[in-house]
């Protein structure tokens, strides 16, 4: 039987993405050739099929007849890589680079009947390659250009002043752009009438109006050379600069561009190659892998190589090999492998056995042929290996199994034996395409689609096993009554037009459970011998998964959106590229906008106050520049009612295609109630704070008089008791005090009268005051050198006070609080140590917070202020503050200061 008897292979042949012509390994006569071979030949198909292989291809014989005999004797296949022919193609002679393999098919006693010829043509490829050798050293030269630029400036400069952006410089190199045009003297828009109207014009526009630059990357211009030429697509790099005159004010723009044209194509090409490629990998019949290095780092495999290992690509692609399939460790292929990256021999393997631990422990035993193939890098030396495999196992154990029964069979009628061994041979390629292909594929027969045949993908999407194969479909998946499939089928059966769909939905029994499966098929009608539709060739790819992913995001996304709405929240976004601006109705209700009606970013930007507007701006800056997210609060004035309102806008850069190309999004809340609090909250502590300072100053004189009286009198209980009543007012005076300081913190009120002092006087003024008044510790002033600081005394005194204070609150009565001064390196470090109870290091992260205090079982009373306080006063003097400690081992404070 010959292969063109099957009209399922006919079919799959000729819808090959590459070319095939099949030859008898006695004469060489082509016996099958698809349309790919015959377009990259340049012959008719009756000068190729039925011929002797030499006679349509006379030019390449002396180089190749030799290799095509060799095939069949040596039962190995040939390979060639690239090379380049010279053919008569469509009655011309051509130079042209293909890639192509005379493959050996074995009969059932192991000789070749048939040669297999694939090829694939690579002219564009390489004299693509060609082309990009050439622009690499056009690079260099470009470069040498951009030296020479600095000193000529080659670059394509020009100048437009005005508000008509009337061209007033042109250089040589920007002329060269637009060859034909007039543009010196010329405004702009006249000049290049096919911008107007553009993004890119109106961009222009916007650096002449706000000053600000901006600059386009691989930007697509429909333009013509000449003015009145047709347009074409044109790729350039420019930028836009404003010219500023004598008083700051744009006056013109300055236009840096040069085209890029050529090498945003080749990027195009370079990327599609790569993309063909991997297509044709995972086209071919046989398993490919390419592995890499010492380590063996698989770096490209096609469908068919995963579907053998049963790994999906992510546990593959940039994997040692031995780590994806560590049970082969104790075979040869890791051995070989690095025997050809070593040697650069190329190892061709037939009936290999290959033995896969399974997950429940079992061996699956395999049989492949295989080629590892060396492969250069670009010094010349090998460090990688492209292994093409093809999966035997079925072969092998059906030769066993005939060798199991030969001396049974050898009675048998040899012309039988024969025609049965064709048919057999016939079948096995047949099934051998079905069940190897790297989709689910059926065979439906007749009009009442019996499951001829069905490749274990489709049974595993269909849910069913081998058991249905004979069964008609509606019989073997009853779940389809109802659903469209029966019906799609018998439209393609009548009509002999294939159907084709997308993420088509079908629910299928799977384990008893009716299940959701969505799918992309292709129901392929296959013609018999008399012309007739015979059987519809099914091919699926189970998407269910995508289809779930992008619902789940559609999802999300609702939930997004009603979440904001229901958060009575704003939501914008700038595009950088146009400058158009998107709000919601929220927003523009905030502003005092009609909600039905789009503003633009200057209306937003114009009701903004004015003393917000620069500090907004540098936030848009810095977060086009690095990308980080924003947070800021600002005033407007409603432009509906005039009224004052506080807004809260978060949101960040977004990257849309490139690094250079990118939007601003966000969201914006109304937080003038908030604002209002925290209002309420400053005067309320303000105004406590001061009304209690006036009796506390009047209780501490009468105390100190009635003190000194006592002093007098020789009233020792008396003396003590007011001595303590003092020092609790001056407590209550600091607690005051620090209130106070925190209502001028929050308002921006703190000031800082800054005096150059001695800083170790200041200490000896606090060691008489504070032994006094902590007379239950020993407290040590450490002698220090003499050290002069610019800074607040006062509020210096305050921090030192605070720290000490805290040292006798949290250490037992006759322990020891030191208190040092040091100098080093510029600044001045002031350090008090107690041996208190110490603090956990979750507590250390928080200290200077404010109203913040340590856990102490309510042994020390204090509002949480005092460490916030001390940390703000030193942070405005440029200084740092920060504590040390362990429980139970005591703490120590520090806070440096600039000398």
């Amino acid at each position: 039987m010959n292969l063109q008897d099957s009209p399922l292979l006919q079919t799959i042949v000729d819808s090959a993405p590459i070319g095939i012509c099949i030859l008898s390994a006695e004469g060489f006569v082509a016996e099958m050739v698809n349309p790919q071979f015959l377009e990259i030949a340049g012959k008719p198909k009756a000068s190729v099929l039925g011929k002797w292989y030499w006679e349509p291809f006379a030019e390449a014989r002396a180089d190749y007849e030799k290799a095509l005999a060799d095939v069949v004797i040596t039962k190995k296949p040939y390979y060639a890589d690239e090379v380049s022919l010279r053919l008569i193609r469509h009655g011309i002679e051509e130079l042209i680079y293909v890639t192509f393999v005379y493959a050996p098919v074995f009969s059932d006693d192991g000789a070749v009947s048939k040669v297999a010829v694939w090829v694939l043509e690579n002219t564009d490829q390489v004299r693509e390659r060609e082309k990009m050798a050439a622009a690499s050293a056009a690079i260099k030269q470009e470069r040498d250009r951009l030296y020479e630029f600095f000193r000529q400036a080659s670059i394509g400069i020009s100048v437009m002043v005005g508000e008509q952006l009337t061209v007033e410089l042109v250089n040589s190199n920007y002329q060269e752009i637009l060859p034909g045009r007039q543009l010196l003297g010329r405004p702009f828009f006249e000049a290049l009438p096919e911008i107007k109207g553009t993004h890119i014009a109106e961009a222009l526009m916007q650096v002449y109006h706000t000053g600000i630059p901006v600059e386009f990357r691989d930007q697509l211009v429909p333009i013509s050379q000449h003015e009145h030429g047709a347009t074409t697509d044109r790729y350039f790099n420019f930028s836009y600069l404003p010219r500023f005159d004598g008083e700051g004010k744009v006056d013109g723009i300055v236009n840096f561009a040069y085209e890029v044209t050529s090498f945003f194509q080749s990027k195009l090409m370079a990327q599609q190659a790569t993309s063909n490629l991997e297509q044709i990998l995972n086209m071919l019949p046989a398993s490919v892998v390419v592995i890499k290095g010492d380590d063996l780092i698989v770096e490209m495999i096609n469908e068919s190589n995963l579907c053998y290992w049963k790994k999906n690509r992510d546990e593959v692609i940039g994997k040692p090999f031995l780590e994806i399939l560590p049970d082969l460790a104790d075979q040869p292929f890791a051995g070989q492998l690095r025997r050809v990256m070593q040697t650069g021999e190329v190892i061709d393997v037939k009936e290999s056995p290959v033995l896969f631990t399974e997950a429940d422990g079992t061996i699956r035993e395999t049989f492949v042929d295989y080629t590892y193939q060396p492969l250069e890098n670009l010094t010349g030396t090998w460090d990688g290996v492209l292994v093409m495999s093809f999966e035997i196992t079925d072969r092998v154990q059906a030769r066993r199994l005939l060798e199991r029964y030969a001396n049974e069979l050898s009675g048998a009628n040899d012309q039988l034996s024969v025609s049965n061994n064709k048919l057999a041979k016939s079948e096995a390629r047949f099934k051998f395409l079905i069940q190897e292909a790297p989709v689910a594929i059926g065979v439906l027969h007749g009009r009442e689609f019996i499951v001829e045949t069905a490749n274990q993908k489709v049974l595993d999407v269909w849910g069913k096993t081998s058991k249905i194969i004979g069964m008609p479909l509606s019989a073997a998946l009853p779940e389809l009554k109802g659903q469209p499939f029966l019906g799609l089928l018998d439209d393609v059966y009548t009509s002999g037009q294939a159907f084709y769909a997308n993420e088509i939905r079908a629910m299928l029994e799977h384990g008893g459970e009716l299940k959701e499966i969505f799918f992309n098929v292709v129901y392929q009608p296959v013609a018999g011998n008399d012309g007739a539709v015979a059987d519809i060739l099914v091919v699926a790819v189970d998407v269910t998964q995508q289809v779930n992913s992008r619902k789940k995001v559609e999802q999300a996304e609702l939930t997004m959106r009603l979440a904001i709405e229901a958060g009575n929240v704003g939501t914008w976004s700038v595009d950088t590229d146009t400058f158009k601006q998107t709000t919601s109705l929220r927003l523009r209700e905030m502003f005092g906008f009609n909600p039905d009606v789009e503003v633009s970013l200057e209306d937003i930007i114009g009701q903004v106050s004015p003393e917000y507007q620069p500090q907004l701006a540098a936030i848009f800056k810095d977060s086009a520049g690095t990308g980080d997210t924003y947070d800021i609060s600002f005033t407007i004035n409603r432009r509906d009612d005039g009224k004052l309102r506080w807004l809260r806008v978060l949101g960040s850069r977004n990257t849309v295609e490139s690094a250079t190309q990118f939007s601003f999004s966000g969201v914006i809340l109304d937080i003038t109630e908030g604002k209002r609090d925290e209002q309420r909250k400053g005067d309320f502590i303000g105004m406590v704070s001061h009304e209690l300072k006036t009796p506390l100053t009047s209780l501490k004189g009468y105390l100190q008089l009635l003190h000194r009286k006592a002093e007098k009198g020789g009233d020792n209980f008396a003396t003590n008791a007011l001595e303590n009543s003092v020092k609790q007012v001056r407590q209550m005076t600091t607690m005051i005090n620090g209130f106070l300081n925190i209502s001028r913190l929050e308002s921006g009120k703190i000031h800082i009268e800054r005096t150059s002092f001695e800083l170790t006087a200041l200490l000896r003024e606090l060691e008489v005051e504070h032994k006094m008044l902590y007379s239950s510790h020993d407290l040590v002033f450490h002698p220090a050198d003499e050290v002069w600081i610019n800074a607040d005394r006062e509020k210096i005194a305050q921090v030192i006070n605070n720290l000490v204070s805290n040292a006798s609150k949290y250490s037992p009565g006759d322990t020891r609080i030191d208190v040092f001064c040091e100098s080093a390196e510029e600044k001045v470090r002031i350090s008090v140590r107690d041996q208190g109870i110490g603090i956990k290091q979750e507590d250390i992260e928080r200290l200077f917070e404010r109203y913040y205090r340590v856990e102490n079982n309510g042994l020390v009373s204090g509002f949480g202020i005092g460490l916030y306080l001390s940390a703000e006063v030193i942070e405005h003097h440029g200084g740092k503050i920060w504590a040390e400690s362990e429980p139970g081992k005591g703490s120590t404070f520090f806070f440096e200061l600039p000398v």
